[in-house]
C-alpha cells in the first residue's frame, strides 16, 4: 500500500496517514487522498517500458518521463508513501499513451511521474472503471471491453506484464481511461464514409479516433469506383464454315 502525502513549506516534516488503522476514504479531507501502490521492483531488472497490471493501485504510475504525451510538474510537497516505510516525491503527472499490439491505443489521464517504484503501473480498478474487463486466467490476464478483446499479458516474476509496443512521447488527443482507434477503422464501420464527416464526429468528441491526417488510402473505396469499359458491338458475324479461324503457330 502507499499514501499521497503533503508537506507545507513551514514544516520540516512530511506528514502522512499511519499504515496502521487507516480511516475510510469518505472520512478522508483531499489533503489526506490515500494512494494505493505495490513495490514490484524486489528482485527484477529494471525496465522503464514494461507496464504491470497491478489490481491493488488505485492510481497509474510511470517512472519514465519520455513516455509522456502531457506532463506537468506537481505541486511542493506531493509525495507517495510507500508499504516499505519510504517516501516517494510525485515529480508530476500528465497523460500516456500505450500502443497495443492489436493497434489500438490506451490513453492514461493523470499519471503519476515518480522515482520509485522503477516499473510502471497500470491501475486495475481503473481500468475497471472505464468499462474494460479484466480476466485472469492460469498465467496470462485477458482485457476485454464490451466483448471485444482489447489486449493481454503474461505473467513475469510473478506479475501481469501487458503486451505493449515501446513508443516515445507523441501528441494524440475526462476519464482516466480510454481507447483510441486508427480513423480507418471508423471509416470501415461507418459504411466506408466521408474523411469529412468523420472528421466532424472527432472535432465533437462524439468517436475517439486518431488524427485525420493519419488515414490510408482504402482499396475498397478505390476497387468500388472501377467501370468495365463497354464492348464494342459486333457489326458482322461469320456465316460460313471456316469463316472465322483463331489459330497459335508459336
Amino acid at each position: 500500500m502507499a499514501y499521497q502525502c503533503f508537506q507545507k513549506k513551514d514544516q520540516q516534516k512530511t506528514s502522512h496517514k499511519p499504515l496502521s488503522q487507516p480511516k475510510p476514504q469518505i472520512n478522508l479531507t483531499e489533503q489526506e487522498e490515500v494512494i494505493a501502490a505495490v513495490v514490484v521492483e524486489a528482485n527484477l531488472v529494471e525496465n522503464k517500458t514494461d507496464w504491470i497490471l497491478d489490481t491493488g493501485a488505485s492510481k497509474h504510475f510511470c517512472s519514465n518521463k519520455e513516455m509522456f504525451q502531457q506532463f506537468h510538474e506537481a505541486r511542493d510537497g506531493e509525495c507517495v508513501f510507500m508499504g516499505n516505510s519510504t517516501t516517494t516525491e510525485v515529480l508530476g503527472k500528465g497523460k500516456v499513451f500505450l500502443k497495443l499490439t492489436c493497434g489500438k491505443t490506451l490513453a492514461l489521464i493523470d499519471v503519476l511521474y515518480v522515482s520509485s517504484p522503477r516499473r510502471n503501473l497500470i491501475s486495475g480498478s481503473l481500468l475497471n472503471k472505464a468499462g474494460l474487463k479484466i480476466v485472469l486466467k492460469a498465467d496470462k490476464v485477458i482485457i476485454t471491453r464490451n466483448g471485444n478483446f482489447v489486449e493481454k499479458g503474461y505473467m513475469l516474476d510473478g506479475l501481469f506484464v501487458l503486451n505493449t509496443i515501446p513508443t516515445v512521447s507523441s501528441k494524440i488527443a475526462s476519464s482516466s481511461i480510454y481507447l483510441i482507434e486508427s480513423i480507418n477503422i471508423w471509416h470501415d464501420r461507418l459504411g466506408h464514409a466521408n474523411y469529412a464527416p468523420i472528421k466532424r464526429l472527432i472535432d465533437m468528441k462524439l468517436i475517439n479516433a486518431s488524427d485525420i491526417n493519419e488515414f490510408t488510402k482504402c482499396t475498397i473505396c478505390v476497387e468500388a469506383k472501377f467501370y468495365i469499359k463497354p464492348f464494342k458491338p459486333i457489326s458482322a458475324r461469320s456465316t460460313k464454315l471456316l469463316e472465322l479461324i483463331h489459330s497459335d503457330f508459336s
